[in-house]
Protein backbone atom coordinates (compact mmCIF):
# COMPACT_ATOMS: atom_id res chain seq x y z
CA UNK A 1 0.00 0.00 0.00
CA UNK A 2 0.85 3.28 -0.77
CA UNK A 3 -0.84 5.08 2.36
CA UNK A 4 -3.85 4.16 4.36
CA UNK A 5 -7.18 4.55 2.29
CA UNK A 6 -8.29 7.88 3.50
CA UNK A 7 -5.10 9.36 4.93
CA UNK A 8 -3.37 11.36 2.61
CA UNK A 9 -0.48 12.63 4.95
CA UNK A 10 1.95 10.76 2.84
CA UNK A 11 0.67 12.35 -0.27
CA UNK A 12 3.20 15.28 -0.54
CA UNK A 13 6.14 13.12 0.44
CA UNK A 14 5.07 10.47 -2.62
CA UNK A 15 4.91 13.38 -4.70
CA UNK A 16 7.65 15.14 -3.65
CA UNK A 17 10.00 12.21 -4.66
CA UNK A 18 8.20 12.55 -8.40
CA UNK A 19 9.32 15.74 -8.55
CA UNK A 20 12.70 15.84 -7.05
CA UNK A 21 14.29 15.01 -10.57
CA UNK A 22 13.91 18.67 -12.36
CA UNK A 23 14.92 18.42 -15.50
CA UNK A 24 12.95 14.52 -15.70
CA UNK A 25 9.16 16.24 -14.95
CA UNK A 26 7.63 14.90 -18.09
CA UNK A 27 9.55 11.37 -17.70
CA UNK A 28 8.19 11.63 -14.28
CA UNK A 29 4.73 12.07 -15.15
CA UNK A 30 4.95 9.12 -17.82
CA UNK A 31 6.40 7.08 -15.32
CA UNK A 32 3.22 8.29 -12.42
CA UNK A 33 1.07 7.22 -15.68
CA UNK A 34 2.60 3.68 -16.14
CA UNK A 35 3.68 4.53 -20.09
CA UNK A 36 7.62 3.81 -20.27
CA UNK A 37 7.76 2.96 -23.49
CA UNK A 38 9.47 6.67 -24.50
CA UNK A 39 12.01 6.06 -21.29
CA UNK A 40 15.70 5.92 -22.24
CA UNK A 41 17.25 2.69 -19.47
CA UNK A 42 19.02 5.75 -17.76
CA UNK A 43 16.27 7.27 -17.16
CA UNK A 44 13.72 4.44 -15.86
CA UNK A 45 16.40 3.12 -14.11
CA UNK A 46 16.87 6.36 -12.35
CA UNK A 47 13.32 6.93 -11.82
CA UNK A 48 12.68 3.54 -10.57
CA UNK A 49 15.67 3.87 -8.13
CA UNK A 50 13.59 7.55 -7.05
CA UNK A 51 10.38 5.86 -6.26
CA UNK A 52 12.05 2.50 -4.79
CA UNK A 53 12.41 4.33 -1.51
CA UNK A 54 9.33 5.75 -1.32
CA UNK A 55 7.03 3.44 -2.60
CA UNK A 56 8.93 -0.05 -1.34
CA UNK A 57 8.14 -1.56 -4.52
CA UNK A 58 10.34 -1.85 -7.72
CA UNK A 59 7.04 -3.03 -9.64
CA UNK A 60 6.23 0.37 -12.13
CA UNK A 61 2.45 -0.97 -12.00
CA UNK A 62 2.27 0.67 -8.45
CA UNK A 63 2.93 4.14 -10.18
CA UNK A 64 -0.36 3.90 -11.89
CA UNK A 65 -2.63 2.88 -8.96
CA UNK A 66 -0.88 5.91 -7.08
CA UNK A 67 -1.94 7.86 -9.56
CA UNK A 68 -5.43 6.48 -9.23
CA UNK A 69 -5.74 6.37 -5.98
CA UNK A 70 -3.94 10.08 -5.41
CA UNK A 71 -6.90 11.46 -7.78
CA UNK A 72 -9.92 9.63 -5.94
CA UNK A 73 -8.71 11.59 -2.76
CA UNK A 74 -8.23 14.67 -4.15
CA UNK A 75 -10.44 16.37 -2.48
CA UNK A 76 -8.70 15.32 0.68
CA UNK A 77 -5.46 16.82 -0.15
CA UNK A 78 -3.65 20.45 0.94
CA UNK A 79 -3.03 23.46 -1.41
CA UNK A 80 0.78 21.57 -1.48
CA UNK A 81 -0.58 17.87 -2.11
CA UNK A 82 -2.87 19.24 -4.86
CA UNK A 83 -0.53 22.07 -6.69
CA UNK A 84 2.31 19.17 -7.13
CA UNK A 85 -0.72 16.61 -8.28
CA UNK A 86 -1.27 19.42 -10.92
CA UNK A 87 2.12 19.44 -11.81
CA UNK A 88 2.22 15.39 -12.64
CA UNK A 89 -0.82 15.95 -14.40
CA UNK A 90 0.22 18.61 -16.34
CA UNK A 91 3.47 17.41 -17.13
CA UNK A 92 1.89 13.55 -17.89
CA UNK A 93 -1.11 15.51 -20.76
CA UNK A 94 -3.55 14.91 -18.78
CA UNK A 95 -4.77 19.00 -19.68
CA UNK A 96 -8.24 18.47 -18.44
CA UNK A 97 -7.25 16.60 -14.96
CA UNK A 98 -5.02 19.26 -14.48
CA UNK A 99 -7.69 22.12 -15.07
CA UNK A 100 -9.90 20.86 -12.77
CA UNK A 101 -6.80 20.70 -9.92
CA UNK A 102 -6.52 24.43 -10.84
CA UNK A 103 -9.73 25.40 -10.85
CA UNK A 104 -9.76 23.30 -6.90
CA UNK A 105 -6.68 25.33 -6.01
CA UNK A 106 -8.27 28.46 -6.95
CA UNK A 107 -11.22 27.63 -4.43
CA UNK A 108 -9.00 27.45 -1.88
CA UNK A 109 -6.90 30.68 -1.93
CA UNK A 110 -6.65 33.20 0.36
CA UNK A 111 -7.42 36.58 -1.18
CA UNK A 112 -6.65 40.12 0.67
CA UNK A 113 -8.07 42.88 -1.65
CA UNK A 114 -6.79 45.69 -3.07
CA UNK A 115 -7.00 48.76 -0.17
CA UNK A 116 -7.75 46.23 2.17
CA UNK A 117 -5.30 47.81 4.73
CA UNK A 118 -6.33 46.75 8.47
CA UNK A 119 -9.57 45.51 9.25
CA UNK A 120 -9.14 47.43 12.85
CA UNK A 121 -11.80 50.23 12.91
CA UNK A 122 -10.09 53.28 13.96
CA UNK A 123 -9.10 55.33 11.34
CA UNK A 124 -5.50 53.26 10.68
CA UNK A 125 -3.96 54.46 7.02
CA UNK A 126 -2.61 51.75 5.03
CA UNK A 127 -1.95 54.02 1.73
CA UNK A 128 -3.62 51.84 -1.24
CA UNK A 129 -2.05 48.33 -1.12
CA UNK A 130 -2.30 45.69 -4.08
CA UNK A 131 -3.91 42.61 -3.65
CA UNK A 132 -2.59 39.18 -2.76
CA UNK A 133 -3.24 35.74 -2.46
CA UNK A 134 -1.72 32.77 -0.92
CA UNK A 135 -2.25 29.09 0.06
CA UNK A 136 -1.48 27.25 3.09
CA UNK A 137 -1.13 28.36 7.07
CA UNK A 138 0.50 31.78 7.86
CA UNK A 139 1.85 31.38 10.93
CA UNK A 140 2.13 27.76 13.06
CA UNK A 141 1.68 24.31 11.61
CA UNK A 142 1.98 20.23 12.29
CA UNK A 143 2.80 19.45 9.16
CA UNK A 144 5.88 20.45 6.95
CA UNK A 145 3.46 20.97 3.67
CA UNK A 146 0.93 23.21 5.85
CA UNK A 147 3.43 26.00 5.61
CA UNK A 148 2.02 29.03 3.47
CA UNK A 149 5.37 30.07 1.83
CA UNK A 150 5.77 26.47 0.10
CA UNK A 151 2.40 25.47 -0.59
CA UNK A 152 2.00 29.22 -2.46
CA UNK A 153 5.18 28.46 -4.42
CA UNK A 154 4.31 25.02 -5.51
CA UNK A 155 0.61 26.64 -6.30
CA UNK A 156 2.59 29.18 -8.77
CA UNK A 157 4.52 26.73 -10.15
CA UNK A 158 1.14 24.51 -10.84
CA UNK A 159 -0.91 28.12 -11.86
CA UNK A 160 2.44 28.67 -14.51
CA UNK A 161 2.58 25.42 -15.86
CA UNK A 162 -1.68 25.11 -16.24
CA UNK A 163 -3.03 28.62 -16.77
CA UNK A 164 -0.05 31.17 -16.90
CA UNK A 165 -2.72 34.31 -17.83
CA UNK A 166 -4.59 33.23 -14.59
CA UNK A 167 -5.62 36.40 -12.46
CA UNK A 168 -4.14 35.15 -9.83
CA UNK A 169 -0.38 34.99 -10.41
CA UNK A 170 0.45 38.63 -9.53
CA UNK A 171 -1.12 38.31 -6.25
CA UNK A 172 0.60 35.38 -5.69
CA UNK A 173 3.66 36.84 -6.51
CA UNK A 174 3.10 39.80 -4.59
CA UNK A 175 2.24 37.83 -1.44
CA UNK A 176 5.72 35.69 -2.02
CA UNK A 177 7.88 39.10 -2.12
CA UNK A 178 6.00 40.86 1.04
CA UNK A 179 6.82 37.52 3.24
CA UNK A 180 10.70 37.88 2.18
CA UNK A 181 12.98 38.28 4.86
CA UNK A 182 15.65 40.20 3.77
CA UNK A 183 17.38 37.99 1.16
CA UNK A 184 15.51 35.17 1.61
CA UNK A 185 12.53 32.92 3.29
CA UNK A 186 11.92 31.60 6.66
CA UNK A 187 14.28 28.51 5.88
CA UNK A 188 16.51 27.05 3.09
CA UNK A 189 13.67 25.10 1.69
CA UNK A 190 11.48 27.76 1.44
CA UNK A 191 13.92 30.21 -0.17
CA UNK A 192 14.83 27.36 -2.69
CA UNK A 193 11.18 26.39 -3.26
CA UNK A 194 10.36 29.96 -3.83
CA UNK A 195 12.85 31.08 -6.18
CA UNK A 196 12.24 28.02 -8.24
CA UNK A 197 8.60 29.22 -8.72
CA UNK A 198 10.18 32.91 -9.41
CA UNK A 199 12.27 31.66 -11.72
CA UNK A 200 9.39 29.70 -13.80
CA UNK A 201 7.26 33.44 -13.22
CA UNK A 202 10.23 35.15 -15.38
CA UNK A 203 10.84 32.87 -17.82
CA UNK A 204 6.85 32.99 -18.19
CA UNK A 205 6.89 36.61 -18.21
CA UNK A 206 9.52 37.35 -20.06
CA UNK A 207 10.43 40.46 -18.07
CA UNK A 208 14.85 39.37 -18.13
CA UNK A 209 14.13 39.91 -22.08
CA UNK A 210 13.06 43.54 -22.44
CA UNK A 211 14.59 46.07 -23.42
CA UNK A 212 13.59 49.86 -22.81
CA UNK A 213 14.18 53.15 -21.45
CA UNK A 214 12.29 54.81 -18.67
CA UNK A 215 12.00 58.13 -17.10
CA UNK A 216 11.73 59.08 -13.36
CA UNK A 217 9.72 62.20 -12.35
CA UNK A 218 9.09 63.75 -8.87
CA UNK A 219 6.29 66.38 -9.43
CA UNK A 220 7.01 66.80 -13.08
CA UNK A 221 10.87 67.35 -12.25
CA UNK A 222 12.77 65.00 -13.70
CA UNK A 223 15.03 62.57 -11.40
CA UNK A 224 16.85 60.26 -13.60
CA UNK A 225 16.76 58.67 -16.87
CA UNK A 226 18.08 55.00 -17.22
CA UNK A 227 18.01 52.22 -20.36
CA UNK A 228 17.81 48.44 -19.54
CA UNK A 229 18.42 45.81 -21.47
CA UNK A 230 19.04 41.53 -20.91
CA UNK A 231 22.78 42.50 -20.32
CA UNK A 232 22.41 45.25 -17.28
CA UNK A 233 19.09 44.27 -15.68
CA UNK A 234 20.82 43.54 -12.56
CA UNK A 235 23.32 46.17 -13.28
CA UNK A 236 22.09 49.42 -14.34
CA UNK A 237 21.45 51.91 -11.28
CA UNK A 238 18.01 51.41 -9.58
CA UNK A 239 18.57 53.19 -6.57
CA UNK A 240 17.66 57.61 -6.62
CA UNK A 241 17.97 59.49 -4.29
CA UNK A 242 16.14 62.76 -3.61
CA UNK A 243 17.00 65.95 -2.31
CA UNK A 244 14.58 66.95 0.90
CA UNK A 245 13.99 70.10 -0.87
CA UNK A 246 12.61 68.61 -3.63
CA UNK A 247 9.75 66.92 -1.55
CA UNK A 248 6.59 69.03 -0.85
CA UNK A 249 3.71 68.12 1.69
CA UNK A 250 2.35 66.05 -1.54
CA UNK A 251 4.32 64.10 -3.47
CA UNK A 252 3.73 62.70 -7.23
CA UNK A 253 6.00 59.93 -8.37
CA UNK A 254 5.68 59.35 -11.77
CA UNK A 255 7.71 56.69 -14.74
CA UNK A 256 7.66 57.03 -17.98
CA UNK A 257 8.59 54.25 -20.21
CA UNK A 258 9.97 55.92 -22.86
CA UNK A 259 11.23 53.58 -25.22
CA UNK A 260 10.80 50.15 -25.54
CA UNK A 261 8.35 47.77 -24.20
CA UNK A 262 8.45 45.30 -20.46
CA UNK A 263 7.71 45.59 -16.98
CA UNK A 264 8.94 48.16 -14.20
CA UNK A 265 8.51 48.23 -10.85
CA UNK A 266 8.67 51.45 -8.30
CA UNK A 267 8.96 51.28 -4.27
CA UNK A 268 9.57 54.80 -2.26
CA UNK A 269 10.83 54.99 0.97
CA UNK A 270 11.53 57.94 2.84
CA UNK A 271 11.84 58.90 6.77
CA UNK A 272 10.63 62.52 8.95
CA UNK A 273 9.39 63.89 11.78
CA UNK A 274 6.04 64.75 12.31
CA UNK A 275 4.66 67.88 14.01
CA UNK A 276 0.79 67.07 13.95
CA UNK A 277 -1.48 67.27 17.08
CA UNK A 278 -2.84 64.53 17.88
CA UNK A 279 -0.51 62.17 16.08
CA UNK A 280 -2.08 59.72 13.62
CA UNK A 281 -2.08 55.85 13.26
CA UNK A 282 -0.42 54.55 10.26
CA UNK A 283 0.57 51.03 9.14
CA UNK A 284 2.58 48.86 6.71
CA UNK A 285 1.78 44.96 6.49
CA UNK A 286 1.39 45.98 11.08
CA UNK A 287 -1.13 47.47 12.09
CA UNK A 288 -1.46 49.01 15.94
CA UNK A 289 -4.53 50.25 17.50
CA UNK A 290 -4.50 51.22 20.94
CA UNK A 291 -7.84 51.88 23.31
CA UNK A 292 -7.78 53.12 27.00
CA UNK A 293 -10.86 51.46 29.79
CA UNK A 294 -11.23 52.63 33.39
CA UNK A 295 -11.49 50.09 35.52
CA UNK A 296 -14.25 50.21 38.14
CA UNK A 297 -15.52 47.83 41.12
CA UNK A 298 -19.44 47.56 40.46
CA UNK A 299 -21.29 45.10 43.16
CA UNK A 300 -23.61 42.86 41.81
CA UNK A 301 -25.95 40.62 43.44
CA UNK A 302 -24.56 37.48 42.51
CA UNK A 303 -21.07 37.51 41.79
CA UNK A 304 -20.29 40.47 44.49
CA UNK A 305 -18.04 43.07 43.39
CA UNK A 306 -16.83 42.59 39.52
CA UNK A 307 -14.74 44.89 37.60
CA UNK A 308 -16.71 47.06 34.99
CA UNK A 309 -14.46 48.83 32.04
CA UNK A 310 -15.66 51.83 31.05
CA UNK A 311 -14.02 53.65 27.70
CA UNK A 312 -11.73 56.30 28.02
CA UNK A 313 -11.75 58.72 25.27
CA UNK A 314 -9.06 61.71 23.88
CA UNK A 315 -8.95 64.29 26.45
CA UNK A 316 -11.20 62.28 29.42
CA UNK A 317 -9.93 62.90 32.89
CA UNK A 318 -8.92 60.18 35.26
CA UNK A 319 -8.83 60.89 39.37
CA UNK A 320 -5.38 59.63 41.20
CA UNK A 321 -5.58 56.33 42.04
CA UNK A 322 -7.85 54.70 39.30
CA UNK A 323 -6.82 52.10 37.68
CA UNK A 324 -6.87 51.97 33.57
CA UNK A 325 -6.87 48.94 31.74
CA UNK A 326 -5.07 49.06 27.89
CA UNK A 327 -5.72 47.49 25.20
CA UNK A 328 -3.26 47.07 22.67
CA UNK A 329 -4.58 45.18 19.23
CA UNK A 330 -2.51 44.05 16.63
CA UNK A 331 -3.72 43.29 13.01
CA UNK A 332 -0.83 41.32 11.11
CA UNK A 333 -1.54 41.42 7.47
CA UNK A 334 1.25 38.66 6.94
CA UNK A 335 3.06 35.93 9.38
CA UNK A 336 5.74 38.15 11.35
CA UNK A 337 9.21 37.24 12.49
CA UNK A 338 10.72 38.85 15.82
CA UNK A 339 7.87 41.76 16.42
CA UNK A 340 9.06 44.85 19.21
CA UNK A 341 5.90 46.34 20.48
CA UNK A 342 6.58 50.00 22.58
CA UNK A 343 3.40 51.54 24.16
CA UNK A 344 5.32 54.86 25.64
CA UNK A 345 3.10 55.52 29.03
CA UNK A 346 1.45 59.03 29.80
CA UNK A 347 3.77 60.66 32.40
CA UNK A 348 0.85 61.14 34.62
CA UNK A 349 0.53 56.87 35.05
CA UNK A 350 2.41 53.70 36.08
CA UNK A 351 2.24 49.97 35.47
CA UNK A 352 0.71 48.07 38.12
CA UNK A 353 2.99 45.34 37.22
CA UNK A 354 6.73 46.28 38.44
CA UNK A 355 8.65 43.00 37.93
CA UNK A 356 9.97 42.33 34.79
CA UNK A 357 9.58 39.52 32.51
CA UNK A 358 6.33 38.35 34.43
CA UNK A 359 3.72 36.06 31.98
CA UNK A 360 1.92 37.86 29.67
CA UNK A 361 0.47 36.35 26.25
CA UNK A 362 -1.19 38.12 23.15
CA UNK A 363 -3.93 36.14 21.96
CA UNK A 364 -5.87 35.94 18.56
CA UNK A 365 -9.20 37.63 18.24
CA UNK A 366 -11.90 35.58 16.74
CA UNK A 367 -14.06 36.47 13.06
CA UNK A 368 -16.90 37.18 15.83
CA UNK A 369 -15.00 39.86 17.65
CA UNK A 370 -13.47 41.52 15.20
CA UNK A 371 -16.73 42.27 13.61
CA UNK A 372 -18.04 43.51 17.23
CA UNK A 373 -14.96 45.74 17.22
CA UNK A 374 -15.37 47.31 14.29
CA UNK A 375 -19.38 47.59 14.87
CA UNK A 376 -18.72 49.16 18.43
CA UNK A 377 -15.61 50.80 17.68
CA UNK A 378 -14.35 49.61 21.47
CA UNK A 379 -12.74 46.22 22.24
CA UNK A 380 -15.71 44.01 23.81
CA UNK A 381 -15.22 42.70 27.32
CA UNK A 382 -12.43 39.91 27.66
CA UNK A 383 -14.32 38.25 30.27
CA UNK A 384 -17.04 37.04 27.56
CA UNK A 385 -17.57 34.13 26.38
CA UNK A 386 -15.45 31.76 24.50
CA UNK A 387 -16.80 32.95 21.13
CA UNK A 388 -13.86 36.07 21.77
CA UNK A 389 -11.31 34.26 21.02
CA UNK A 390 -9.73 31.64 18.43
CA UNK A 391 -7.55 29.75 20.84
CA UNK A 392 -4.42 30.73 19.52
CA UNK A 393 -2.03 32.53 22.26
CA UNK A 394 1.55 33.10 21.59
CA UNK A 395 3.82 34.10 24.61
CA UNK A 396 5.28 37.47 25.16
CA UNK A 397 8.58 38.72 26.89
CA UNK A 398 7.48 42.36 28.39
CA UNK A 399 9.95 44.86 30.02
CA UNK A 400 8.19 47.74 31.85
CA UNK A 401 10.94 50.70 31.94
CA UNK A 402 10.14 54.08 33.02
CA UNK A 403 9.06 55.56 29.69
CA UNK A 404 7.58 52.45 28.00
CA UNK A 405 6.02 49.35 28.01
CA UNK A 406 8.24 46.88 25.97
CA UNK A 407 6.88 43.79 24.39
CA UNK A 408 8.66 41.47 22.13
CA UNK A 409 7.20 38.28 20.16
CA UNK A 410 9.16 35.74 18.51
CA UNK A 411 6.54 34.81 15.95
CA UNK A 412 2.92 36.48 15.12
CA UNK A 413 0.54 34.72 12.66
CA UNK A 414 -1.71 36.59 10.16
CA UNK A 415 -4.54 37.79 11.76
CA UNK A 416 -6.01 39.95 14.42
CA UNK A 417 -4.49 40.20 18.25
CA UNK A 418 -4.77 41.38 21.45
CA UNK A 419 -2.63 42.29 24.46
CA UNK A 420 -3.91 43.53 27.40
CA UNK A 421 -1.94 45.19 30.67
CA UNK A 422 -3.19 47.31 33.59
CA UNK A 423 -1.87 51.35 34.49
CA UNK A 424 -2.40 53.05 37.80
CA UNK A 425 -2.88 57.09 37.80
CA UNK A 426 -0.36 58.62 40.16
CA UNK A 427 0.56 62.44 39.19
CA UNK A 428 -1.92 65.00 38.64
CA UNK A 429 -1.50 67.18 35.66
CA UNK A 430 -2.42 66.83 31.63
CA UNK A 431 -0.83 64.36 29.81
CA UNK A 432 0.09 62.90 26.20
CA UNK A 433 0.22 59.34 25.55
CA UNK A 434 2.09 59.41 22.44
CA UNK A 435 1.52 56.33 19.96
CA UNK A 436 1.97 53.01 20.70
CA UNK A 437 4.65 51.68 18.16
CA UNK A 438 5.03 48.11 16.66
CA UNK A 439 7.48 46.81 14.12
CA UNK A 440 9.28 44.26 12.94
CA UNK A 441 12.93 44.36 14.51
CA UNK A 442 14.98 43.26 11.20
CA UNK A 443 13.07 45.05 8.45
CA UNK A 444 12.20 48.31 9.86
CA UNK A 445 9.94 48.92 7.02
CA UNK A 446 7.28 46.50 8.20
CA UNK A 447 5.81 49.15 11.08
CA UNK A 448 2.62 50.69 12.55
CA UNK A 449 1.66 53.01 14.86
CA UNK A 450 -1.37 53.69 17.14
CA UNK A 451 -3.05 57.26 17.52
CA UNK A 452 -2.09 59.92 19.94
CA UNK A 453 -4.36 60.10 22.93
CA UNK A 454 -4.52 62.93 25.78
CA UNK A 455 -5.20 62.63 29.57
CA UNK A 456 -5.88 65.07 32.54
CA UNK A 457 -5.33 63.40 36.20
CA UNK A 458 -7.40 65.23 39.34
CA UNK A 459 -6.26 64.97 42.85
CA UNK A 460 -8.07 62.05 44.23
CA UNK A 461 -11.64 62.66 46.26
CA UNK A 462 -12.03 61.84 49.56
Amino acid sequence: MLFRSGSCQNVPVLLSGALLMEPLQGTVASLFLGDTAALSKAAQNSLEFAFDGIVGDRHRGLTRKAWEQLWREKDTLNAYGRAMLTLVAHHGGLKKEARLLVQQLENGVIRREQGAGSVLASGISSGDSEPTAHWGEDGLFRHWSDGGVEATAMALRALLAVDPDNELVAPVVRWLIQNRRGAHWSNTRDTAMVLFALTDYLKQSGELEATMRYELYLNEVLVATESLTPENWLKAPSRFRVPSASIADQNLIKVIRAEGEGTLYLSADASWFSTEEPVSAVGNELFVRRDYARLKETPTLLKGRVLAREPLADGDSLASGERVEVILTLDASNHQSYLMIEDLKPAGLEAVEVQSGSSIRARRLSQRAVDRLVQEDFPSDPVASGWRWSGQQQPLHQEWRDRQVALFVDELPEGVWEIRYTLRAEAPGAFHALPAVGQAMYIPQIRGNSHEKRFKVTEALE
